[in-house]
């Protein structure tokens, strides 16, 4: 016979099964601001509870395990007024939720890119017109980006009727074109790089800006020809880069840390300092992404980034925070690394500055 404390037992594990189990849905959705763009690095909550979570680089959020029934969302961001959105959680169910987010007056004025300004125009001129032309293959500098080559070969691997071989001279990549036995010239910025092979991964891909290859001697413009009819086993122009981007940093600052700063006052926003930080002349100058300035596409992007107490922007903390295109927070990220800044100040003294910063790109449409 069991004994009462084993009975007791027994009764309440039997009650606790007999309990049904807690309903619980899952809520999905966006943050979105007043265009529609998604907002990254929102942290979304559950009312004022404890249970929350941040977007993503799209502005999407999952929140798995809500108590099924009505409930309230809060989203809330540096540089934007919080937003809210009311949802019901349904049992096993998945809902999708939006939340708007209102901008805040503390960013910097929207920095309009109008033009496809780029430096040393009169050097690139030639290799912009010849792309037109629609004769050779052409590799841009978005292309090169997107393909993410370490070496250049690989990058002219990706091309139909390019062949990578051991060459006899002992280079390991050496090029070859379809139908052809011996080696194309290669020009560098509109030069010969040499008289016989090269090793075309002595070239980094990230210094370069763009690539045309012409596979036959007809198709070869009068500017790229090479000496003593060299070209009659084709070309391959190289264009720098006018400038290299500078490395992303190892290590990034997280969003709850970054708003950690912010509580603490080790980094400021704009409305805590007596004068905020502002963009020294023109030294903030974009480049307009080729492929969306050829289709007059135009857009925007919203990045967030600290300027130091000597005006220098501190990429550790840099994000986008919504762009229209990938492309456009890109270029953003890019012109940030030749940026200059006049610091912000608070008391007297020189400051940490959070900045976000809107570029409108204005495209003329084709």
């Amino acid at each position: 016979m069991l004994g009462r404390p084993m009975r007791a037992a027994i009764l309440c594990l039997a009650s606790a099964m007999a309990l049904p189990a807690r309903s619980q849905g899952t809520l999905t959705g966006h943050v979105r601001d007043p265009a529609g763009l998604g907002v990254a690095s929102a942290e979304v909550r559950l009312g004022q509870g404890p249970v929350g979570t941040f977007t993503d680089a799209a502005g999407a959020f999952h929140l798995s395990g809500v108590p099924a029934g009505a409930v309230r969302l809060t989203a809330r961001r540096i540089g934007f007024r919080p937003g809210t959105s009311d949802a019901t959680a349904v049992d096993g169910q998945t809902v999708d939720v939006t939340i708007v987010l209102g901008l805040a007056p503390i960013q910097l004025d929207p920095v309009r890119v109008t033009a496809r300004h780029e430096p040393f125009d009169a050097r690139l001129a030639g290799f912009r017109q010849r792309s037109q032309s629609k004769v050779g293959t052409f590799i841009t500098r978005e292309r090169i980006e997107a393909s993410a080559s370490s070496a250049f070969s690989d990058l002219l691997r990706s091309v139909p009727g390019v062949r990578v071989v051991g060459s006899a001279s002992g280079i390991r990549n050496a090029i070859r074109f379809r139908g052809a036995d011996c080696a194309p010239v290669v020009f560098v910025d509109g030069f010969p790089a040499s008289a016989g092979e090269f090793d075309v991964d002595i070239i980094d891909p990230a210094t370069v800006e763009g690539v045309e290859i012409y596979m036959g001697m007809l198709t070869v413009p009068a500017e790229l020809s090479a000496p003593r009819g060299l070209e009659h086993c084709g070309v391959i122009a190289v264009w720098s880069r006018p400038f290299r981007p500078k490395p992303r940093p190892a290590k990034t600052v997280s969003p709850a840390e970054l708003q950690r700063m912010v509580e603490t006052a080790v980094v400021y926003t704009a409305d805590e300092v007596d004068r905020p930080a502002r963009i020294e002349g023109d030294s903030y100058a974009p480049l307009y992404p080729d492929s969306l300035w050829r289709t007059g596409t135009g857009g925007q992007a919203m990045v967030e980034f600290v300027v130091d107490a000597y005006g220098r922007v501190d990429m550790r903390f840099f994000s986008i925070i919504s762009a229209s295109h990938p492309a456009f927070g890109e270029a953003v990220r890019e012109a940030l690394g030749r940026a200059r800044f006049v610091p912000a100040t608070k008391g007297g003294r020189r400051v940490r500055q959070l900045v976000q910063l809107p570029t409108r790109f204005e495209g003329a449409r084709p």
